[in-house]
């Protein structure tokens, strides 16, 4: 029988469980659904903020966790015409409604969607789609960087960080990474003009007399404040987890903008990702694949804030 993860209360990873479920009934598809073989599922950190009961829209127990995913089309709904059987996609599912992406079959609709190019395996793909999204709807929708800017990433090394690095790479900024020693290389290659060591250099003192665009702030919090010094008037501190009071404060004080964006399902969007990523434009970097019976230790592996990259769960 196909399998699954699920929950039946919050908490630890230990919560996690591995169950035997029945495939879904590909003739009760809504007319706008899909039904997919999943192949592998994303683990991002809004997932364990969902286990441990922080995020409340996944509806009664039994849940099942994850959002990003990527496999192949086995039925469509009658409504559905831009996928056929046999099609490999990958995508942000239902966001941020339970998707129960962490299992060997999903239903999803079929606008969440999209193609996924021949030259990303499909743990590649399903480390895409949230991280890829954020980066773009805040680079591109909210701070509209422009050739020649220079944008700030703090936390460059981790998921949604390494993405942000290629993308303002892309839309022509000069990229300045913070990221621990052992990553720089890494970011380096992957399209950062300059890496500053967060450990042991203060990047305030090393940027205040070139001031940045844009901020784009994985870490929030004290960094997020101390980021207002580098920026320039009219410029944009993005903070990924809210804008704190102190961070708010300090940003009116210097005239900055202090926002936060929260990540939505956009189809055409993730075309163009996906587009980005099968030129090799984009690189999604996946150091670590879990089985889908070790879900528990993906997420104490993204739950120690050190991840290089993205961490994925191989569903078969």
């Amino acid at each position: 029988m196909p399998k699954k993860i699920e929950q039946l209360a919050f908490g630890g990873p230990e919560v996690l469980r591995l169950v035997e479920t029945d495939r879904p009934d590909q003739m009760a598809l809504g007319p706008s659904e899909v039904l997919l073989r999943v192949a592998a599922a994303g683990v991002n950190p809004v997932d364990t903020h969902a286990r441990r009961g922080e995020y409340g829209q996944l509806g009664e127990f039994p849940v099942t966790v994850g959002w990003d995913l990527a496999g192949t089309v086995e039925a469509v709904g009658p409504d559905v015409s831009a996928l056929v059987v046999g099609q490999r996609v990958f995508g942000m599912s239902r966001f941020p409604d339970q998707a129960a992406a962490y299992a060997q079959y999903a239903v999803a609709l079929a606008i969440d969607l999209v193609s996924t190019p021949p030259a990303l395996s499909d743990e590649e793909a399903a480390a895409l789609p949230l991280a890829a999204l954020t980066a773009w709807q805040n680079l591109v929708d909210v701070a509209q960087v422009e050739p020649g800017q220079r944008v700030l990433v703090h936390g460059a090394g981790g998921g949604v960080g390494h993405l942000a690095v290629q993308l303002a790479r892309e839309l022509g900024a000069h990229v300045i990474a913070t990221a621990s020693v052992g990553k720089h290389e890494w970011l380096t290659k992957l399209g950062a003009n300059e890496v500053i060591d967060y450990r042991t250099d203060d990047f305030v003192e090393l940027l205040r007399a070139n001031p940045v665009d844009v901020v784009f702030d994985n870490v929030c919090g004290e960094v997020g404040r101390r980021s207002v010094e580098v920026v320039k008037p009219g410029g944009i501190v993005i903070e990924l987890t809210g804008v704190d009071p102190a961070t708010q404060a300090a940003a009116d004080g210097a005239g900055v903008r202090a926002v936060y964006h929260a990540v939505h399902r956009d189809a055409a969007q993730l075309a163009r990702i996906a587009e980005l990523a099968g030129e090799g434009k984009l690189s999604v970097t996946v150091s670590q694949i879990f089985p889908l019976e070790d879900a528990a230790d993906a997420h104490r592996a993204i739950e120690e804030g050190h991840t290089q990259g993205k961490i994925v769960l191989k569903t078969w």
